[in-house]
């Protein structure tokens, strides 16, 4: 896989490329992760095929967002745009995991005519807040960002001190951890630090309510499909019996794994997606 940047939205936005076909897919990773976590499942890409695995703004190698800006979910939506723009094509697959399959599923709602086909991969619908609770929501990510003003960027002192941090919240294996982490750390004098933008990590400041996520699901117009591991985390599941009837003919597989099935049965998954991309007319 071979490395691109593309300048949008005075952001710089890295990630892997692999292929060099006219079928274009954009594949967009799960929150606190990058771009390597497609790498495994892309040994087998077809050659007319044109993978653009993207950092999204704060995670691996791309831009941080300015000092006064935050991470609000609908600006990805934006970033996917421009770099669809940038890139000078007309239409696109959509392959997004976590987070990512959710950012994946909105802009496709949003922007119906640019989109071949959605995989979503352990996400689906989105993180939702009930109206009543709007206020308590926004107070919470005020106070939150005043908390992390005050903290220092932790140093490690090796990283395999960050791969045992996030053993912690994963189940993938010792190598698949450092293949991930690996282009989320960067020398420091002392020793490491994460490259992601600890500002990822302040409250949502504002989410959709339920009524709102539907809505958007409903203007979704592409194929799509769900691939979810069968240890996967367990809100995925509780969207999908909440918004399965809302979509148009969703198709959804069971993989062994666990929220990152993409990565532990990779050659499996990139197989659905190949072949869903080719039965929906896509390819």
């Amino acid at each position: 896989m071979q490395p691109f940047n593309i300048k949008t939205n005075n952001l710089n936005i890295h990630g892997l490329k692999t292929g060099c076909g006219d079928e274009i897919v954009i594949a967009l990773h799960g929150w606190l992760d990058n771009s390597s976590s497609f790498v495994p499942m892309l040994v087998n890409a077809q050659p007319e095929q044109t993978w653009y695995c993207v950092d999204f703004a704060g995670h691996g190698f791309s831009s941080w967002r300015s000092d006064d800006a935050h991470y609000y979910f609908v600006d990805y939506i934006d970033d996917v745009y421009q770099l669809i723009n940038a890139l000078g094509v007309k239409k696109v697959h959509l392959v997004g995991h976590s987070m990512g399959a959710m950012v994946a599923g909105l802009f496709a709602s949003c922007f119906n005519s640019y989109v071949k086909s959605v995989t979503f991969i352990e996400g689906i619908g989105c993180i939702t807040t009930p109206s009543e609770s709007v206020c308590e929501q926004l107070k919470s990510a005020v106070l939150n960002r005043s908390r992390l003003k005050s903290k220092k960027p932790r140093i490690y002192k090796s990283k395999e001190l960050i791969y045992e941090a996030r053993s912690l919240t994963t189940d993938l294996n010792n190598e698949l951890i450092a293949l991930l982490m690996d282009r989320n750390i960067k020398s420091v004098s002392g020793g490491f630090k994460l490259t992601t933008d600890p500002k990822l990590k302040n409250h949502s400041g504002f989410r959709f309510d339920e009524a709102q996520c539907i809505g958007a699901i409903k203007d979704l117009s592409a194929p799509c499909q769900l691939i979810l591991g069968n240890e996967g985390y367990s809100f995925v599941k509780q969207n999908l019996a909440k918004y399965v009837s809302y979509y148009n003919n969703l198709n959804v597989i069971h993989v062994d794994g666990g929220h990152h099935c993409h990565m532990q049965s990779s050659e499996l998954c990139f197989e659905h997606i190949n072949a869903f991309m080719v039965q929906s007319g896509a390819c």
